[in-house]
């Protein structure tokens, strides 16, 4: 009776999984209690243990259990459940439901399945009048059925809302994401492009930094230097890991290759192999010259000869050698079908292709760690092309038209007719939704008349889009946790050895990326903390490379929330509109009266927008003397209004042109980089084809990143782009 007056019974195995009372259990439990009465019915806990009786306030029979769309699915290593858009939705149609239903006399249930009968009238009950009664029992009756009436079409309403939301949900994130928060940064002690330009190497754990003859690997998690592994080779370059090992090709001062395995705890050789005296004549071991297939789970080299050599990680042992047909040269070539290896590598499996000219293409799949063959499959015979690509989780096979996509078991997910002029290929796969990017070109012949790029979203059972995002010509779509996250157009983000690119004055803004979530929403354009390179996945953060004084910095950014509204998008990284100065009013008309040239303003109408986001001021000025003397002209740039002091700082950081300049060989060419007060950096910047040098400065004031940029390099110049510059930094 206590209980009953409370409303509710806490049960300590409900309790123990966060629930209390009458609460309902998360999408992947059976959802049996969607209406709660008084009688008691045995729930379902979590892991399939029994929740015990609840009472229930409706006493409506238990529902059919709901089969959520992506239900079987494990959720990804390190992911946290989060509430999702039916679970948050289901809440508010019960918590209306029971208001609805309360006082509804109970349904009927076989015995033992409802609550107890109710009981008789009250002794009060009785004690009114006959006319008391029927006016009592006429106003009841009435009411009754209108509010029966309304809670049956209520009803019919939630239990649809409850199993389209309930079932149609993945645990995914209910807000698209919008931000990019910093999980760690690390910094190399020497710029890494001086003096080695190699890519870094990353997985979902680890990131291996080339730096000349010593590599720095860290732990993607946490951002700590796991070990430095040094080399004495002419160049080491890091070709994967494997079982805590990193795998490496050096080449010594002889030109010749080699491959090594380090330990990644400390550092340590664990093993060196060298040619063979018969390789160096095109036999032997010649497969040490290449780099090796990046597998989890083992080590897998191509020989030249057709061959594929397994090497155990931790010792360098020969696990097995197969002459692979797939890898054998074609008696007859044609013009799409070259002598190189037709393979490739997910996380477990070597996957092989076999393509020659009058055969059927046959697709081959190998474990890494034994040389077995794990499935095989017929494609039929190809007319003009056929491609293999491998991700991760995926598969995909183009013959002729026809993109066809397998998981590593072996189970076909979907196939996709391509049009006339565009390729297919997959990017991941999650929860039985495939992720494909496709290529639309002028010609399919020539990669350079690419015209657009498209990512489609497509359910693996049906074969049904379950979306479809255009994508920029920069980057690839690729699954980062719980979002899809690709390296977005932005003047800040460079590849390559470009970094140059950022000192330009005249630009604006940092790097950024484009965010989409698993039901489509999509943010396009999301700054980086930095300008820089995007330098890849790691798990569920995003990796970016930027240049500084004195040493390279690798930012691993995690996609989030904020809440963004019409004067602060989510382009601005936080700031508002508003607070974007109007460029043309930053210098003033005391110091242009003090420069002497008569000065007019050339507002920039482009600049006005900047990542897409509008604002009320243009962010670049030019001015000009009257008398139409190219020597006077001179440009304010509004670069970034960033969130705070020392986020103006970063950015700052990572724009100024360090190092030698790539694009000048014969020694090392400098900025010759000045600082004449805190926060103001002079330097010579290059532009066009010959090269031409030009005065810049960057400025960071508080929030503010402003750009100064002349067209020469005068001595005269020079002077009037400090003065506008020591302006600024006031």
């Amino acid at each position: 009776m206590r209980a009953e007056r409370r409303g509710r019974v806490e049960d300590p195995a409900v309790r123990g999984h966060g629930h209390s009372g009458a609460r309902l259990p998360h999408r992947e439990e059976l959802h049996e209690e969607v209406l709660q009465g008084e009688g008691h019915h045995a729930g379902t806990g979590r892991a399939g243990q029994p929740v015990g009786d609840v009472p229930c306030r409706a006493g409506l029979p238990r529902l059919r259990p709901v089969r959520p769309l992506r239900a079987g699915r494990k959720r990804r290593h390190g992911s946290r459940s989060r509430p999702t858009r039916g679970t948050v939705r289901g809440d508010r149609l019960r918590r209306a439901l029971r208001g609805c239903l309360h006082g509804i006399p109970r349904w009927r249930l076989p015995p033992g399945r409802g609550p107890p009968a109710l009981p008789v009238a009250s002794r009060d009950t009785r004690m009114l009048t006959d006319r008391e009664k029927r006016g009592s029992g006429m106003v009841s009756t009435s009411a009754r059925r209108v509010r029966h009436a309304g809670c049956g079409v209520l009803l019919g309403v939630s239990l649809l809302a409850l199993a389209a939301g309930d079932g149609g949900t993945s645990g995914r994130p209910l807000e698209r994401p919008n931000t990019l928060q910093v999980a760690w940064s690390f910094q190399t002690p020497v710029r890494a492009l001086d003096v080695s330009d190699l890519p870094a190497v990353l997985n979902d754990r680890m990131l291996a930094i080339p730096q000349g003859k010593t590599v720095s690997v860290v732990d993607t998690r946490n951002g700590r230097l796991l070990s430095t592994l040094h080399s004495s080779a002419r160049t080491f370059t890091p070709g994967g890991f494997s079982d805590g090992v990193l795998l490496a090709v050096e080449q010594g001062h002889d030109m010749r290759n080699s491959v090594s395995a380090y330990d990644l705890a400390t550092g340590r050789r664990l093993w060196h192999r060298t040619p063979s005296p018969a390789a160096r004549q095109g036999k032997g071991d010649a497969w040490l010259a290449t780099a090796p297939l990046r597998l989890d789970s083992g080590a897998v080299f191509w020989a030249g000869d057709g061959r594929l050599v397994g090497l155990a990680p931790r010792t360098g042992a020969v696990r097995w050698t197969k002459r692979i047909p797939a890898l054998t040269p074609c008696e007859k070539s044609e013009p799409d079908n070259s002598a190189s290896p037709n393979a490739a590598a997910t996380a477990d499996r070597v996957v092989l292709l076999e393509r020659c000219p009058g055969r059927p293409a046959e697709l081959q799949v190998m474990d890494p760690e034994t040389g077995e063959l794990v499935w095989k499959k017929k494609l039929g015979r190809w007319r003009e092309s056929v491609r293999l690509s491998a991700v991760r989780d995926a598969i995909g096979v183009t013959v002729d038209d026809e993109l066809r996509v397998f998981t590593e078991s072996g189970e076909e997910l979907l196939r996709r007719k391509e049009g006339r002029t565009s390729e297919l290929w997959p990017v991941g796969e999650d929860g039985g939704v495939v992720y494909l990017s496709e290529l639309r070109y002028g010609s399919k012949s020539d990669p350079g008349s690419l015209r657009s790029r498209t990512l489609h979203a497509v359910r693996a059972d049906t074969g049904k889009t379950l979306w479809t995002r255009s994508q920029g010509l920069v980057g690839n779509d690729e699954p980062a946790g719980d979002v899809l996250a690709a390296e977005a157009d932005a003047d800040g983000g460079y590849g390559g050895n470009l970094r140059w690119s950022v000192g330009d004055a005249r630009l604006q803004g940092p790097g950024a990326s484009s965010l989409t979530d698993a039901a489509g929403r999509r943010s396009t354009r999301v700054p980086w903390p930095v300008a820089g390179t995007f330098v890849g996945l790691s798990g569920q953060l995003i990796v970016v490379r930027s240049e500084e004084r004195d040493g390279t910095r690798y930012t691993a950014l995690r996609p989030g929330h904020r809440a963004v509204d019409e004067e602060r998008p989510a382009a601005l990284g936080g700031a508002g509109r508003r607070d974007w100065p109007d460029a043309c009013r930053l210098v003033g008309a005391r110091l242009l009266s003090e420069l002497g040239r008569d000065y007019v303003e050339l507002p920039v109408a482009s600049s006005r927008t900047v990542l897409g986001a509008r604002l009320p001021h243009p962010s670049v000025c030019r001015f000009a003397g009257k008398s139409g003397s190219v020597d006077d002209v001179f440009s304010v740039t509004v670069r970034w209004v960033a969130p705070d002091p020392e986020a103006a700082r970063t950015y700052t950081a990572s724009v100024i042109p360090w190092g030698c300049n790539p694009w000048l060989g014969g020694g090392c060419t400098t900025a010759e980089i000045t600082q004449p007060r805190h926060g103001v950096y002079l330097y010579t910047y290059r532009v066009n084809l010959k090269q031409d040098r030009v005065a810049h400065a960057t400025v960071v004031s508080g929030r503010y990143v402003f750009g100064v940029s002349a067209g020469n390099d005068k001595a005269e110049t020079r002077r009037l782009v400090r003065r506008v510059a020591m302006h600024l930094s006031r």
